[in-house]
């Protein structure tokens, strides 16, 4: 399970360095080697462990390709993943320059632990998305759980 906050910085080269909390929680054995990252929703990326990718994958296969939405979602969210094998030597990925246009990411990036996915936020919006939201967490939780 991935939890935490992470703040980096993108270097020239498109490379992020993953933190060792991150790296350490997965198990290659289990999990696989690598991740893959693609297009999230409110405007940033996921990035999830092969195991989880395919559990996704299915869930997704699942959709009726006779549904309109379903094969819009399908083009969007697998033309933009990217496999990433492996870290380099200091713990870094390569993120495609398509991705981070997306995620509009410049220099400053947010690494965000979401249970069984990873977030890479652009470092303003994510610091957007947590003040506008983190006055209605109680709410929110409130109406999840009900």
């Amino acid at each position: 399970m991935f939890t935490g906050e992470y703040h980096h910085t993108i270097d020239a080269k498109n490379r992020l360095a993953i933190p060792s909390d991150i790296r350490d929680k997965v198990n290659t054995k289990i999990e696989g080697k690598g991740f893959f990252i693609t297009i999230g929703l409110d405007g940033c990326l996921f990035m999830y462990t092969p195991k989880e990718w395919q559990n996704i994958v299915q869930k997704i296969n699942q959709l009726p390709f006779t549904n309109e939405k379903a094969r819009q979602f399908q083009r969007l969210f697998f033309s933009k993943a990217q496999e990433i094998p492996d870290y380099d030597p200091q713990g870094r990925i390569l993120i495609s320059q398509n991705l981070k246009d997306i995620a509009k990411i410049q220099k400053k990036a947010v690494i965000v632990g979401v249970s069984n996915r990873i977030e890479i936020w652009d470092e303003t919006r994510w610091k957007n998305f947590e003040s506008e939201h983190s006055k209605e967490y109680e709410k929110i939780a409130e109406d999840l759980f009900k």
